[in-house]
């Protein structure tokens, strides 16, 4: 029988933001393009759980989310070890849900986390390992899977498990791509995902975002201040790095959407994920430069 050939998965990270040196900015220009303030007096996230499909998280991060982290997985070996030593998985992680320590505030502050390590930390893996990812995201019933991540290819196996996720009411958020171009990368092509633009510092389109008429939102995605690896050099466990991308406007969305799905409960009412994608559809994001984020919640 002739076995089927695994897609090769590519991080999306703009690599020479990512290992830059600290920053020593305490302006965060998408707090206030966001309104996160205003947004979490309407909700932070506490009843939802997004499943973090990336490289792990770091031993410090790991440590520093232990109180949200509910579960960890690493789809690659079958084990509990999610040690990331790319550093990527640990970035989305705070931009998605970092609760302002060390300074880093995500999308969602309290929120719980999902960790699961299905990408290398060469920054590449095989498809079979994200299709364990998805399955054991959707056994552990979690609200939201973020996928900071995409291919050229599509998978059938992987989009048969998207759907399923989506059947069973889980929001699945994924990257659009990095290359500038009006094609998106699978996942975030399949059916019912929410496929995510990136935005630049004046609020308009990121000129390296892949875009497209068919994509749900778009969400801050230049200079995103977010928890990374330590250096070795100076033994420290944790450096702060401002990163651009479609991963880090991902990341965002799917902390905005934990908002979302979490102020909607409050009011004992389940949104759909046709609903949820209305919403977001409605924001205009992709082609407004200023949409008003706070509408969903008024």
């Amino acid at each position: 029988m002739l076995q089927r050939k695994n897609i090769i998965i590519i991080l999306l990270v703009i690599l020479t933001a990512c290992t830059s040196s600290e920053i020593e900015n305490n302006e965060q220009w998408y707090y206030e393009e966001l309104e996160l303030k205003e947004l979490w007096s309407y909700s932070k996230g506490d009843s939802q759980t997004i499943a973090i499909i990336d490289t792990g998280i770091s031993k410090y991060g790991k440590e520093v989310y232990a109180d949200r982290i509910v579960d960890t997985y690493n789809s690659i070996d079958g084990s509990k070890d999610v040690t990331d030593e790319h550093g990527h998985g640990t970035e989305m992680v705070s931009i998605a849900s970092g609760d302002g320590r060390d300074g880093v505030w995500g999308g969602a502050p309290k929120s719980k986390i999902l960790v699961i390590k299905a990408i290398g930390d060469d920054g590449k893996e095989a498809s079979h390992s994200i299709e364990k990812a998805i399955e054991y995201a959707i056994s552990k019933k979690v609200s939201i899977i973020n996928m900071s991540f995409g291919t050229f290819k599509k998978d059938d196996k992987i989009e048969k498990l998207i759907q399923l996720a989506i059947k069973k009411g889980i929001t699945i958020v994924a990257s659009t791509g990095d290359y500038g171009n009006n094609d998106i990368l699978f996942p975030s092509s399949a059916t019912g995902v929410v496929s995510v633009e990136a935005k630049n510092k004046k609020g308009g389109k990121w000129e390296k975002s892949n875009t497209s008429l068919y994509s749900i939102a778009a969400f801050p995605g230049e200079e995103i201040k977010s928890l990374t690896l330590g250096n070795s050099s100076n033994s420290k466990p944790f450096n702060i790095v401002y990163s651009t991308g479609t991963s880090q406007a991902t990341a965002l969305a799917s902390g905005y959407i934990a908002l979302i799905r979490d102020y909607y409960n409050s009011k004992n009412i389940t949104l759909s994920n046709t609903e949820i994608l209305n919403k977001l559809r409605a924001l205009h994001s992709t082609t407004e430069d200023h949409p008003d984020y706070l509408s969903p919640f008024q």
